[in-house]
């Protein structure tokens, strides 16, 4: 066995964070695609009433 000490709360920070930053990265990207193509469901279109 190795009598080398470890730290649990020195490790795993960097991929923590990377993590995190995906998460928020993935969010803003959804949002941002959510704002450019979300149609309310009372929306009036040109297909709905005769292209006018």
């Amino acid at each position: 066995m190795s009598s080398d000490r470890v730290n649990p709360s020195a490790h795993g920070w960097g991929v923590a964070a990377f993590i995190i930053a995906l998460a928020i990265i993935a969010n803003v990207t959804a949002y941002s695609i959510h704002q450019a193509t979300y149609l309310k469901p009372d929306a009036k279109t040109g297909a709905t009433h005769g292209g006018k």
